[in-house]
């Protein structure tokens, strides 16, 4: 039986399309906690204190914006 020949131009696309289909995956998951966090603590509850979740929220979106920015920078 004959092997097919592959494309490794093609196969690198591919993983690529699948890399950034996960990253925006993971950034909207990102974006409905946070909503989730802050609407839980606007339903009456005072036992949840915003300050931490919002300093804790800057950093992993500032994280995550680092990251998509050094990816970027590596793929030229």
């Amino acid at each position: 039986m004959r092997r097919r020949r592959i494309d490794w131009d093609e196969e690198i696309k591919k993983t690529e399309r699948i890399r950034w289909k996960g990253l925006r995956f993971s950034i909207a998951a990102f974006g409905l906690a946070a909503f989730w966090i802050f609407g839980v603590s606007r339903m009456g509850r005072k036992d949840i204190s915003l300050t931490p979740i919002t300093v804790l929220l800057f950093f992993v979106g500032a994280g995550t914006l680092l990251f998509i920015m050094l990816m970027r920078r590596k793929q030229k």
